[in-house]
Order: C-alpha cells, then structure tokens, then sequence
C-alpha cells in the first residue's frame, strides 16, 4: 500500500519538475541576454564617447531644478582616462573614469579631478557644494549628441561633439559670456510678441509670451556656447521651438539657430542709468558717517580702490582696513554693484562680518545673513561719476550702514566686533555714495 502511495506521488511531482526545469532554462537564457544587451549597449556608448576626435562640450548643469544654470565644460575620452576643462577653469586635467551598468549604461567620473569636481565638492563657504553630479546614467549616445541623467541630483548633461581643440573653444565661450549683458530682450513670432528677462547669477532666462489668450512665464536655465546661449529644455511658442540663440553684441540681437526658429530673433536692451563692468575700475572718494559726541553724525570719506576679478563678476575694493577688501558683485544685467553682508576675517574659529545694518531704525540687523545689502545707482554723468548707494531690494532689511560683527562658526552670533574699524570707527553710517577721482 505504502509502494503504490508512493509511486503516485512520484507520478503527480513529475510534471511538475520538467515545468520547474523548463522555467529555470527561461530565466537563465533571460537572464545572460539581458545582461548581453546591458553589455552591448555599454559598449556602444562608450566607442561613442571616445569617437569624437576633439571631444566634446558638455553643457552641464548644477543645483537643484538647475537653480545655477549650466557651465560649459570639455571632455574627451580615451579608453582609461578623460581630460577635462571648463569655463571657469580653462585647464586640462585628466583622470580616471568608468563604464558600467545599472538597467542601463552608467558614466562614472571616479578619482578626482580638480576641474570636473570643482562644483560638486563641497567647500568652507559652501558646505553642501553646488549640488552637481559625477555619475550618470546614459539616456542616449549618438556621434551627434550624447544625453546624460545624473544619477544623484537628476539634471540632464548634454555633451555636442567639438569641432577645434577643447581651450579655444573654451576661449570663444569666456568672451561671449563677457559680451553679453542685456537685461531684457523682445520680438516677435508671427503676430505674437515674445520677451526674455535674463538672470545672469542664476544663468537663467524668462521668456514671456501669450498662448492661446493665456499668458505665459517660462524661466529656463541656459548655458553659454561659443556663439551664444543653449537652454536646458526646449520653449515651445506657439509652434515655433526655442532651443538656442547666437548673439550679435553690435545690435544687442539674439537669433534662433535651432531648426524652426531661424527667422526669429529678439532686440536686447539696458536700463538707462546702466554702467558697463570695465567702467567700475578706478580711484574713488567714499562718503559716510560716523558717530558724533551729542548723538549726531560726522561726514567723513576715505579714498578706496577698485580692481576687477578676471571673471568679471565681481570688484575688489581695498582700502578700508589693511586686514580685507570688500567684494562688491557685478549685476550684469542691471549694470550696478552689489555691497552685501560677507565675511571678511576669522578670529579663531569665529567669522568676522562686515554686517549690513539700519541706522535710520535703530541699528537693526540681521548677524551674518548674506541676502541685506546695498547696489550704485549712477548719477549719469560721464565725465564725473558718482555712485550714489541705496538700498538693495531684499525685503528683510532697509540698508543704510555696515558695523563689524562676529559669529562662531554655525552662525551665532556673538556680538559687534571691536578690533577693527575704518578710520577708527567699528560703525560706517548711512553709506552715501562713491565719487570717481581717476
């Protein structure tokens, strides 16, 4: 009785291991031409890479949603290595790099280099760095285009293939940055107008146009090419597809490059009182205020210089006090300088802060907050500038004065420093203006 219980058992699981053994062959003959096709597909992409004789520009964006627009950067690949530069660091420097895969190809900047890892590296002003990736996942790899996703912050890269050696055509990409400086542009498609407001610092563009009786605001971030502009996602208007513009600096004049777009084209223009980044350089004559005996204010001035970073972003202004100088940022498109909260020292582990501050309320501030500060509004006279100082627009604080002040190095504040001063005073009052001597 036990036999035949037996031998029936036996009868029943048959079946069922010739499907288990069938099913195992399936998914191990699955399996090795998934990972073949991973394999092949990674191959592909990198003789693609590698194919380029000059390599390739890669428009390459940074921080979040691309909140600090995109650098140009080159490229090239052999098999082992990479040689890379960019915009802000016109250098070659080469290092290792990987293929891999993970549901798709992956590229992998994996040792160090310095020009490459520049943004993504986090620093002492800037503890969480730019929020920019070195891995990415190989979307699309074509002699013509290679599209990249990175893996941790999701931006796409875009690399184009170079047709001249990698630093001078990173030359071309500096000088047009330097040329353009228009704040807002317009034209038209068809009947319908079309305007962009540029943000420089956050190389982002805002194009304003009417769709469909509904009124539309696109902000897309741009990186700079040799010619001009290319933008991080397409802007359809109406029709007609915006993807990238060459510049004109003589007629101020964007116009579209891209296949559909090459009749358009938009008028760049500045504010009246706008005042071009070289003209800031030179000798100057400071008015401010001190304090008095009988709770007033004393006039008083002190002669600063001025000398341009080799970025053009900024102004160093010396003079003050022998222990600093002053950064003052270029707003490129509204031709002003910018005189913000910034630390300017370190006594220990604390942080030193020439600290914007409102006199006219009492000597509200707001202890080493970047965002409070002043800008130059030009008096509009050529021959005798002078550069009246205001208020910036941040809505936290009206700014008419600095004083030195101090925090530990998490931002606590300690209280106003008195170890410095400019011409004896820890306190500029009501800041004046800038007279230009030479």
């Amino acid at each position: 009785m036990k036999i035949k219980n037996i031998l029936f058992l036996l009868a029943l699981a048959l079946p069922a291991l010739v499907l288990t053994s069938c099913q195992s062959e399936e998914d191990d003959a699955f399996n090795e031409s998934s990972s073949l096709r991973l394999q092949q597909a990674m191959n592909e992409a990198k003789n693609v890479l590698r194919s380029a004789q000059y390599g390739w520009v890669m428009d390459y964006y940074i921080g979040d949603d691309q909140q600090y627009g995109g650098r140009a950067m080159t490229v090239k690949f052999d098999s082992l290595t990479c040689t890379v530069a960019s915009e802000s660091m016109p250098q070659e420097c080469t290092s290792y790099y990987k293929m891999s895969t993970d549901q798709g190809p992956v590229l992998t900047f994996d040792t160090y280099n310095e020009v490459l890892h520049e943004l993504s590296t986090p620093s002492s002003t800037n503890y969480e760095g730019y929020h920019a990736d070195f891995e990415f996942v190989v979307e699309s790899a074509t002699p013509e285009l290679v599209v990249l996703r990175g893996k941790r912050i999701g931006n796409y890269a875009y690399l184009h293939p170079l047709t001249e050696a990698p630093l001078d055509y990173l030359a071309k990409v500096n000088a047009m940055r330097d040329s353009i400086y228009v704040a807002t542009a317009d034209g038209m498609i068809g009947s319908d107008s079309v305007s962009a407001s540029f943000d420089y610092d956050s190389r982002t563009v805002t194009f304003n146009y009417t769709n469909n009786s509904v009124d539309e605001q696109v902000p897309v971030a741009f990186t700079y090419t040799d010619s001009g502009i290319r933008l991080y996602d397409d802007v359809d208007v109406n029709g007609t597809t915006l993807s990238e513009f060459a510049y004109n600096g003589n007629g101020m004049t964007f116009s579209g490059i891209n296949a559909g777009a090459n009749n358009f084209a938009m008028i760049g223009s500045v504010p009246d009182d706008y005042v071009s980044f070289e003209k800031f350089a030179g000798n100057y004559r400071l008015l401010y205020y001190v304090p008095g005996n009988n709770n007033d204010m004393v006039e008083s001035t002190i002669d600063v210089t001025l000398t341009p970073s080799e970025d053009g972003t900024s102004y160093n202004m010396s003079g003050l006090n022998p222990n600093f100088e002053v950064v003052l940022h270029f707003n490129r498109q509204a031709g002003r300088l910018e005189w913000n909260t910034q630390a300017v020292g370190q006594q220990g582990s604390n942080i030193i802060w020439l600290n914007a501050m409102n006199w006219a309320s009492g000597g509200n501030l707001f202890p080493a907050y970047t965002g409070c500060g002043m800008v130059t509004v030009w008096n509009g006279d050529s021959e005798n500038p002078v550069y009246n100082w205001v208020t910036n627009s941040d809505v936290n604080l009206t700014t008419d004065s600095f004083c030195f002040w101090l925090t530990d190095s998490s931002g606590q504040s300690l209280g106003q420093f008195t170890e410095w001063g400019v011409n004896g005073y820890v306190l500029m009052l009501n800041i004046t203006s800038m007279t230009k001597l030479n």
